[in-house]
């Protein structure tokens, strides 16, 4: 396999007789299968050479790669063969590729398991469990959640029965003085989740959530932030275009913009989501709640485009998938809402708020132009009541021309 990237018979001597050369057709083929470009392929092949060579140079085989010992060689290397850059991207990823191929091979042992949980954490190990087995939430939720109940649990002791309003609330406030608006309402709203669970396993008294003031924000004081139709026609014909890249975005911007998703919901889009034959699309969102969607025909028009060229070289079942090797799935929204921002910016499109939940925004207006109740938007966007659809009766302002009353001093 090698012979696919190197032609020079002492190259190919060199490689294989090294204390990595066992193992470097078959990384060659895992790149290859992976969808690596030719010279990213001789880079990372060139890195796993030398990092066997580095491995040896102390007396390890290559079933002991040490990334950091590696690392810290590539300061002051001076390796003959090592040609190019001896510490950038290529090379410490490309060792690190390898050692991940070892590990999948069985040669290489994988990284020492962590630590187990300490006592006093184990409380926010079973919350973790909680959340995602009765609340439905997601990794990135699971992960933002239990960082402040860790810090809640350092800062006021590991027994939460002895925890007074009085102490929660100062430390509320105490963190409310040093972080931005969006932290302080995710810190509120996670730190009484927290509370309210440990009053339900019985480990605090209840009504401690109480004790977490709110934080003074009114959020139907702002109108709802949107594009223009102008702009969005603008977003969606920058991403037109015959490439594997210009067909996905399109798509991605279709969706979001007809039918509201979010961010989230796309990257999670699996191909058995979409049902042909019916016309409409599956999708889960917060809570894991699945609905169905009717899939609109430009929409779906897009989604045909794009999986005529969808890289075949993965085995994942997720629509989106990214375009540069290695070719994966998206991890979560914000991988969705770079690709947003990108077109935005290739459109010249210029707005206090970027990303793909202004599309959200702009598909809920753009009913509500055309008269569709407020009712009917919710149930599009999944919206669990009526008073967060309502947001988005302020942009309708032409209709509320028709119901406002002058002021007393105009009269």
């Amino acid at each position: 396999m090698l012979e696919t990237y190197f032609q020079a018979s002492k190259m190919l001597g060199h490689l294989r007789s090294g204390p990595s050369g066992p193992y470097l057709d078959g990384f060659a083929a895992a790149l290859e299968r992976q969808g690596y470009s030719g010279d990213t392929a001789v880079r990372y092949l060139r890195a796993a050479a030398h990092v066997g060579h580095v491995m040896a140079g102390r007396e390890a085989s290559v079933s002991d790669i040490d990334l950091a010992v590696f690392s810290e060689h590539l300061r002051t290397c001076r390796c003959p063969r090592a040609s190019g850059g001896r510490r950038n991207h290529h090379t410490i990823f490309g060792a690190k590729l390898f050692r991940r191929h070892l590990i999948e091979i069985g040669v290489c042992r994988p990284a020492a398991v962590a630590q187990e949980v300490p006592v006093e954490l184990q409380l926010i190990t079973r919350f973790k469990a909680w959340l995602r087995k009765h609340r439905g939430a997601s990794n990135r939720t699971i992960k933002l959640y239990a960082g402040d109940a860790v810090r809640l649990v350092e800062e006021l002791g590991a027994d939460p029965t002895g925890w007074e309003p009085a102490d929660i609330r100062n430390y509320v406030t105490d963190r409310a003085s040093t972080c931005g608006r969006g932290t302080v309402e995710k810190m509120t709203t996670s730190l009484r989740a927290f509370l309210r669970y440990l009053a339900v396993e019985g480990h605090c008294r209840a009504g401690l959530d109480n004790a977490v003031p709110a934080y003074a924000h009114w959020r139907l004081a702002d109108m709802p932030r949107y594009l223009s139709t102008e702009q969005v026609n603008r977003l969606i014909a920058a991403c037109h275009g015959e490439t594997g890249a210009c067909r996905r975005d399109h798509a991605i911007i279709l969706l979001l913009a007809r039918l509201g998703l979010r961010a989230g919901d796309v990257a999670q889009l699996r191909l058995d989501d979409i049902e042909w034959q019916t016309g409409s699309l599956r999708v889960s969102g917060k809570s894991r709640c699945e609905v169905r969607l009717p899939l609109p025909q430009d929409v779906g028009n897009a989604i045909a485009a794009y999986l005529e060229c969808r890289p075949t070289i993965s085995e994942s079942d997720r629509v989106f998938l990214r375009t540069i090797a290695p070719c994966r799935p998206f991890r979560n929204g914000s991988g969705i809402s770079s690709v947003v921002k990108r077109c935005m910016k290739r459109a010249g499109i210029v707005t206090p708020i970027k990303g793909a939940h202004v599309l959200r925004h702009t598909a809920a207006t753009e009913m509500l132009r055309y008269g569709v109740p407020l009712e009917k938007i919710g149930l599009v966007l999944r919206h669990r009541g009526i008073d967060t659809t309502a947001y988005y009766a302020k942009a309708d302002v032409a209709l509320l021309k028709q119901i406002a009353q002058p002021w007393p001093e105009a009269l």
